[in-house]
């Protein structure tokens, strides 16, 4: 806003020396506009020869359209660049969720295995009994995993923690006979248990 001032301020003042120039320089001087220029604002057109403003304002053009290729030649190699590195990105994004459905797999798979193994010998109850709870937060569905930890639990004589886990595979298998045949003996001995 200063700056609009100033120059109004500055072209108003240059009015006074416009008005006291005779028609004739004036007309003289619109074609090459030296005499024009050099009236308008004579110490300064001492300075600068016309010929010489010309030849930097076409040496500036010339710079100038250099500098702007190299910053489109900049701002292209920045575009391919980051280009690279989105599809880096999303490269590695997939396969980081390829590697988790494939780890997924293989637990289920270990789950499988592992419920298909006999259990551990007295000593190790706690243990399988925590590997068990482990792998029932990983796939909290599968039924054989909540079977042996009730047959567990039976083992240890933690009978309300046996009918909580057989009533759970009731709730996932509800036509599983040998575990509801397992679920009403837990709950007959709790019923015989002194409070």
């Amino acid at each position: 806003m200063g700056s609009v001032v100033t120059t109004a301020i500055l072209i108003s003042r240059k009015f006074v020396y416009l008005k006291k120039l005779s028609p004739d320089i004036i007309d003289n001087a619109v074609p090459g506009q030296e005499n024009f220029w050099q009236e308008m604002f004579p110490g300064l057109a001492d300075k600068i020869k016309i010929e010489k403003l010309r030849e930097y304002r076409i040496n500036f053009l010339a710079e100038f359209e250099k500098l702007l290729r190299r910053f489109r030649l900049v701002s292209l190699k920045i575009d391919s660049a980051t280009n690279n590195l989105i599809n880096k990105i999303r490269q590695s994004v997939t396969r980081h969720e390829n590697s988790i459905s494939i780890s997924s797999e293989v637990i289920n798979q270990e789950a499988i295995v592992k419920s298909a193994t006999p259990v551990v010998q007295e000593k190790d109850w706690k243990e399988e009994e925590h590997r068990i709870i482990i792998e029932i937060a990983k796939n909290p569905k599968d039924h054989r995993l909540y079977k042996r930890l009730g047959n567990i639990y039976m083992r240890t004589g933690e009978l309300v923690d046996a009918a909580e886990s057989f009533k759970k595979v009731l709730e996932l298998v509800p036509d599983d006979e040998t575990t509801r045949v397992k679920l009403g003996r837990v709950l007959k001995k709790i019923e015989k248990m002194p409070m």
